[in-house]
C-alpha cells in the first residue's frame, strides 16, 4: 500500500534527478526499480518493431502474386466426335459397351434388329432374280437366241414364257406367209390368163377384120361381124378385169408384206421397249438392295476407328430408335484433347489468347498427381446466361453471365496416374488462367481506394 502512495506521489512531483548507483541500495525498492536503466534488448525492440514495418512495407511493395482467372468446364477432343446413328428406325437388339471404354476399330458396339432389314433386301433379291431372268429372256429374244437356261424359278419361268412366245411368233408369220403364197398363187394365174386373154385378142380381132371384109365385099353376113366383134370385145373385157384383179392381187401381196413387215418391226419394238424399261427398273432395284444390303449390314455397329466411348444412348433392349437418332459418341483416339471451360464475365477483360493456364482434373487430386499447362486458344466473344436450375458446367456457380473459353494442352501426362488411368473426355476440370500480376500492397490499397472513392459523393 504504502509503494502505491509513493508511487502516486513519484507520478505527482516533478522527477527526481537520476540517483547515483551508490545510493540504490539505501532507496525504496521501487523507486530503485525505477532508477535502473532499462535492459538493452528492451531499448532496442523500438527499433526491431520499426525496421520490422519498413521490411513488411517493402516486402508488401516488391513482392507480387500472380493473378489468376478460374473457370470450371471439361476436357473434349479437339476434333468433332464420331456419332454413329442408325439410317432408318430400327430396334435395339444389345449395346456392348459404356461410356469411358476403349474401343477397336472395327469391334461391335451395338446389334440392332434385322429383321426389318433382311426382309426388304430379301424381296428386293428376289425381285432383282425375277428381273434379271426378264432381261436374259428379253435379250434372247431380240437376237433370236433360245432362251438362256437356269435352274431357279424365274429362270424356268421365263424359259416357258419365251417358247410360247416363239410359238406364237412362228404362227402369226406362218399364217401372214400362208395368206403371201395365195396371193403370189393367184397373181400368177391372172398372169397366165392375162397372156391367154392376149392372145385370144388377137384372134378376135384377126376374126372381126376379117368378117368386116367379108361384109365388104357383100361375101359374108353381117350377123357374123358382129358375133366376132362381141367376142373381141369381150374378150378386152376379160383382160381388162384380169389386169384389174391382178393389180389388186399385187396391191394386197405388198399389204401382206408390210403387215409381216410391220408384225416384226412392232414385235422387235416392244420388246426393245420392254428392255429399257426392264433394265432401268433392274438398275433401280439393285440400288435398293445395295441399300438395304447396307442397312442390314449396320446392324452390327461397329467402331470406325479406335477410340474412346464419349456417350451412350439412354436405351435399353428393345427400345426403338428414329432415324439419324444419335445412339453412340466416340472419341477418336488420335484427337488431342482440349479443355472447354466457362469463365465469368466480369473476367473476360483480363484474358487474351495465349495466356498461360493450369489445368486440374477433378479425377486426379493434383498435389498427387500434378496439373496439365496449357495455354488460352480462344474466348467466346458472345456470354450464355447460366442455365436454370444449376445445369451450367460442373464447378461453376451460377451468378452471371458466361463466356465459354477453349484451353490448348501442352500435354495431356499427369504425375504417377493409376494403372490404366489416364485423362479423356468429359472429365471434369478447373482451369486458372494467369493473366498477370500484382502486388501485396494493393490487396490493401484497392480496398481503401475504392472506398474513398465510393465514399465521397451522394447517391
Amino acid at each position: 500500500m504504502s509503494g502505491r502512495r509513493s508511487l502516486a506521489r513519484r507520478r505527482a512531483s516533478p522527477p527526481t534527478p537520476r540517483l547515483a548507483p551508490e545510493a540504490l541500495p539505501f532507496q525504496d525498492p521501487l523507486e530503485a526499480l525505477i532508477a535502473e536503466p532499462p535492459p538493452p534488448f528492451l531499448r532496442g525492440l523500438y527499433w526491431l518493431v520499426a525496421a520490422l514495418f519498413v521490411a513488411l512495407l517493402a516486402v508488401a511493395t516488391l513482392a507480387e502474386v500472380d493473378v489468376v482467372v478460374t473457370g470450371a468446364g471439361r476436357l473434349a477432343p479437339d476434333a468433332p466426335p464420331i456419332v454413329l446413328q442408325p439410317m432408318e428406325r430400327a430396334v435395339i437388339r444389345e449395346i456392348r459397351v459404356r461410356p469411358g471404354d476403349v474401343v477397336r476399330r472395327g469391334q461391335v458396339l451395338a446389334v440392332l434388329d434385322p429383321a426389318f432389314a433382311e426382309a426388304d433386301r430379301a424381296a428386293l433379291a428376289a425381285q432383282r432374280r425375277a428381273l434379271a431372268s426378264l432381261l436374259a429372256r428379253l435379250e434372247a429374244e431380240l437376237a433370236d437366241l433360245p432362251a438362256p437356261p437356269g435352274e431357279d424359278r424365274d429362270s424356268a419361268l421365263q424359259a416357258g414364257l419365251h417358247a410360247r412366245r416363239q410359238a406364237f411368233l412362228a404362227a402369226r408369220l406362218r399364217a401372214l406367209e400362208e395368206e403371201m403364197r395365195g396371193q403370189q398363187a393367184a397373181i400368177l394365174t391372172l398372169e397366165e390368163a392375162e397372156a391367154a386373154s392376149a392372145e385370144q385378142i388377137a384372134i378376135a380381132r384377126d376374126v372381126e377384120a376379117l368378117r368386116a371384109r367379108l361384109l365388104e365385099g357383100q361375101i359374108g353376113s353381117r350377123l357374123h361381124y358382129l358375133e366376132a366383134r362381141a367376142r373381141r370385145i369381150a374378150a378386152e373385157q376379160q383382160r381388162d378385169q384380169d389386169r384389174g384383179r391382178l393389180r389388186e392381187l399385187r396391191h394386197a401381196l405388198e399389204q401382206k408384206r408390210a403387215e409381216r413387215q410391220g408384225f416384226l418391226d412392232d414385235w422387235r419394238r416392244q420388246v426393245i421397249e420392254e428392255v429399257a424399261r426392264v433394265r432401268g427398273e433392274l438398275s433401280r432395284v439393285e440400288e435398293s438392295l445395295a441399300k438395304a444390303t447396307r442397312l442390314a449390314e449396320l446392324t452390327l455397329v461397329t467402331a470406325p476407328e479406335d477410340g474412346t466411348v464419349l456417350e451412350v444412348a439412354r436405351r435399353s433392349a428393345g427400345s426403338v430408335l428414329r432415324e439419324a437418332e444419335p445412339l453412340i459418341s466416340l472419341v477418336p483416339a488420335a484427337a488431342p484433347l482440349i479443355a472447354e471451360v466457362a469463365l465469368r464475365s466480369a473476367d473476360i477483360g483480363q484474358v487474351r489468347a495465349g495466356d498461360p493456364a493450369v489445368i486440374k482434373v477433378d479425377a486426379f487430386p493434383f498435389q498427387r498427381h500434378g496439373t496439365l499447362a496449357g495455354r488460352l486458344r480462344a474466348v467466346a466473344q458472345e456470354s450464355q446466361a447460366p442455365r436454370p436450375g444449376g445445369e451450367g458446367e460442373p464447378g461453376q456457380a451460377a451468378g452471371g453471365p458466361l463466356h465459354r473459353a477453349q484451353v490448348e494442352l501442352d500435354a495431356t501426362g499427369l504425375r504417377h496416374p493409376p494403372e490404366g488411368a489416364r485423362p479423356i473426355a468429359g472429365m471434369t476440370v478447373t482451369a486458372e488462367i494467369r493473366v498477370g500480376s500484382r502486388s501485396v500492397l494493393s490487396y490493401f490499397l484497392f480496398p481503401l481506394i475504392r472506398g474513398v472513392q465510393e465514399s465521397l459523393r451522394e447517391p
